[in-house]
């Protein structure tokens, strides 16, 4: 068998091997810390002690700013909240993962501080609702931007933005989540206004990463 034939033979083998790799490799870490923070929704009780909590904040425990998105109080709370921003990290467009973890630690911050600032966080805040929500509306955003208008894609970046909205601006309106019939007493005592906390955090990202790179451009231009 000639070299030529070796190569053509081998070549198919090296491409299917680089699509079967994991597309976002820092997602299995993401699901790891998930089954470890959570290990006791099993036997229906959670760590307390990592939710955010203002008052134990001010006594110290500065790790609750940290650990309180992984934090879930019910297998149903994780269920939900885990899914939903486990696809929509996948679902980025983004290819630079400083950038991906940007969104994700600026709609995270947006999420806390709106909630800290405006609601009484009696029971504290956990949970990764409001860094999904942000994810969603960069998503959109990003479908938006990189597709033509009429495209497909583009339609449903609008859709998805208009409705994730819509849907945090009644929320935070009401103080009462849009799909509330759904949670069965099985999420605690949700904090509505964390989800459009999530979504400015996440777009002050979006918009703070568009104009770094909109002067790198300008820079390289002028050069």
């Amino acid at each position: 068998m000639s070299a030529t034939t070796i190569a053509s033979t081998s070549a198919p083998k090296k491409i299917i091997l680089a699509h079967a790799r994991p597309r976002r490799p820092e997602v299995l870490i993401f699901i790891i810390l998930l089954v470890v923070a959570n290990a006791q929704v099993v036997f229906g009780a959670c760590w307390s002690w990592l939710i955010f909590q203002p008052e134990a904040m001010r006594d110290g425990e500065w790790w609750r700013l940290l650990s309180h998105p992984l934090i879930h109080v019910t297998w149903y709370h994780l269920l939900l909240d885990g899914s939903a921003f486990l696809m929509l990290y996948q679902s980025l467009l983004e290819e630079r993962l400083a950038r991906r973890m940007a969104y994700v630690v600026a709609a995270a911050a947006g999420s806390l501080i709106l909630a800290w600032t405006t609601t009484p966080l009696g029971a504290g805040l956990c949970g990764l609702s409001g860094i999904a929500h942000g994810l969603m509306a960069v998503s959109a955003l990003e479908l938006i931007s990189r597709y033509p208008i009429e495209s497909a894609q583009a339609r449903i970046g609008f859709i998805s933005f208009g409705f994730v909205i819509c849907k945090a601006a009644l929320e935070a309106a009401t103080g009462r989540m849009l799909f509330g019939f759904l949670d069965f007493g099985l999420l605690g005592q949700p904090v509505a206004v964390s989800h459009a906390g999530g979504i400015i955090g996440g777009l002050f990202a979006l918009l703070f990463d568009r104009r770094v790179e909109g002067g790198e451009k300008k820079g390289l231009s002028l050069n």
